[in-house]
């Protein structure tokens, strides 16, 4: 063909070329595509996971408002007894409002909103598997860093994370340790876990999450957009993360 009619072979030539990056056109379009749909699912994911852990404030706030409303008629009930002189009906009522106050009522009170609900709940959620809980908080809530949408992901996320981990656990175990000490807002949070036998922990061991799939990636950008950052190790069958974030400057 190139030697009778070299113009026929040019134009074939020609047009494979241009269905070629046209094939490549399509393809990257395809994979953007699909890239696209991939991060669409995420974040609706993530919406999700959000919107569950802002019910949950809100949720625990509710909560401690009706019972102070409650607490109202506790009291006028007990005036009634005491005027009335029925002495004998004060005390099993007290220790039922006590009993039904501490069920009710947040077990922590840092002053921080999101910490004293989300510690709270884990406490709740942990004796129910059984699982040893220690907590050491120590925070002046007015040099907290964080506002309450990133305290809820970084917090959210890691009591999560240690929670389904130690879930697998015979006798799991989690620490928690939120100070704000030499100018730092820290989190260390660690928890038990050990791999099953004749697997050996991942060399990124950075990217082990026990959530869902993304959630540290989660707390480490909210870390970095309150200016700080976040460390994860493993050794010895206890996984820990650490948050350090510069404290917020008190206003005078």
């Amino acid at each position: 063909m190139n030697k009778t009619n070299p113009n026929t072979y040019l134009i074939l030539v020609i047009f494979l070329l241009i269905i070629n990056i046209v094939n490549y056109i399509l393809l990257q379009s395809v994979l953007k595509a699909e890239s696209l749909a991939q991060e669409a699912g995420q974040l609706t994911e993530q919406v999700n996971y959000q919107r569950q852990k802002y019910q949950q404030l809100g949720d625990a706030y509710k909560n401690i408002r009706g019972f102070m409303h409650d607490i109202k008629k506790h009291l006028f009930y007990i005036e009634t007894c005491v005027n009335e002189e029925h002495y004998d009906r004060i005390i099993p009522y007290a220790r039922e409002t006590m009993s039904d106050l501490e069920a009710r009522y947040c077990t922590v009170n840092t002053g921080n909103l999101v910490i004293d609900a989300f510690i709270s709940n884990l406490m709740l959620r942990t004796a129910r598997h059984n699982i040893k809980l220690t907590t050491k908080l120590k925070i002046d809530n007015d040099l907290v860093p964080c506002d309450d949408y990133h305290m809820t992901i970084i917090l959210g996320n890691l009591l999560d994370n240690a929670l389904n981990a130690c879930l697998e656990e015979q006798s799991g175990e989690i620490n928690i340790n939120i100070q704000t000490i030499e100018h730092t807002f820290t989190i260390y949070i660690t928890n038990t876990y050990h791999f099953p036998i004749g697997e050996k922990p991942p060399e990124d061991i950075e990217n082990l999450d026990f959530i869902h799939g993304y959630g540290l990636k989660n707390v480490k950008k909210s870390a970095e957009a309150c200016g700080g950052f976040c460390l994860i190790n493993y050794e010895n069958g206890i996984y820990s993360v650490t948050v350090i974030i510069p404290e917020k400057k008190r206003t005078t």
